[in-house]
């Protein structure tokens, strides 16, 4: 008997025609010692993932085989589950994210597996599989992004790249602490409104306007912390570094930080990369089914039309977050 298969967009390696991504219809992989299987139901997209899908990962230690499936953020069903897994069972939803397995089998397919030990959490029936699939690595990258900052009731911070899916917890995030929230949105009137919606007090369009310009006009006294998203290296170490008060705290998420050069000026920073944890998904679904957090504003594709959510993803200018279902 021929072994099942599924649709999966997948790539074939990290040279030339081979790395552009493609749906295909590919064995569906069955779990393996200390794993599950997964009906994914949504999955949510990420930069991260055309960087991997590029080979930018390729030298960072983790195995690679082909044909890779991409994809990390995941809702779905536990359909099955390998020796010694003791974690879920078979029938159970959940939420959360996985590096693909040895990264082969990612999300962005009708059935992946993931090791029981992922940053995987049951989701609860208040927070449907679209929403949950919104969440992992971009809720979870501001929770702990925050988390460091560790800002005060009347600091002022600034988001650059505000309005895409770590901004758009992060700025509710802040807010919800008592952080006067500036955000940097493109120059469309519904980025701006969408920030201010989210609990920013103000905006800067940082298409028409310098962010450092902008910020030193509004706060000539200076400000507590950023949260770097989306910029520079000069931008930040240079164009914003002097208007940090002394004590001030920098988060970069794209690696822009100089953190020798800005301790000079008793600033703390930080280039940040996300390791993601249940207990981390366990808090953002809480957040979410109590009303104290907003899942990003989505828009969804079906999985048979991911190449167009590709093509958006990578236009680098999505307000909120882009997800794929099977549904």
């Amino acid at each position: 008997m021929k072994d099942p298969t599924m649709y999966a967009f997948a790539i074939d390696g990290f040279d030339g025609f081979d790395d552009t991504p493609a749906l295909r219809d590919l064995p569906t992989p069955l779990p393996g010692p200390g794993e599950i299987q997964i009906k994914v139901r949504a999955a949510g997209i990420n930069p991260l993932d055309w960087k991997i899908a590029a080979g930018q990962l390729a030298g960072s230690g983790a195995p690679h085989a082909f044909p890779l499936t991409l994809g990390i953020d995941v809702a779905g069903q536990v359909t099955a589950v390998g020796e010694g897994v003791d974690a879920f069972t078979a029938g159970e939803e959940i939420f959360g994210m996985s590096w693909p397995h040895t990264f082969r089998h990612g999300s962005f397919a009708q059935y992946m597996t993931a090791p029981q030990d992922a940053a995987l959490t049951p989701r609860p029936s208040g927070l449907d599989p679209v929403s949950a699939a919104a969440l992992p690595m971009t809720g979870g990258t501001a929770l702990a992004t925050l988390d460091w900052l560790d800002l005060k009731a009347g600091e002022t911070l600034l988001i650059v790249g505000a309005t895409g899916g770590v901004g758009s917890y992060a700025i509710q995030l802040a807010a919800a602490a008592g952080v006067r929230v500036i955000a940097t949105a493109a120059a469309a009137a519904q980025d701006h409104a969408y920030a201010r919606g989210l609990g920013a007090a103000e905006t800067i369009d940082h298409r028409t306007a310098d962010t450092a310009d902008a910020v030193a006009a509004a706060h000539p006294d200076g400000i507590d912390a950023v949260l770097d998203l989306a910029g520079t290296a000069e931008a930040l170490n240079v164009r914003l570094a002097p208007l940090l008060r002394p004590g001030a705290r920098v988060v970069s998420t794209v690696f822009s930080a100089d953190p020798d050069a800005l301790a000079a000026r008793d600033v703390k920073a930080v280039n940040f990369f996300y390791r993601a944890r249940p207990a981390d998904m366990t808090r953002l679904a809480d957040l979410v089914t109590t009303g104290k957090l907003r899942v990003a504003d989505t828009t969804s594709y079906p999985l048979s039309h991911i190449a167009d959510a590709h093509a958006a993803s990578t236009t680098g200018h999505v307000r909120g977050k882009l997800v794929v279902t099977n549904e």
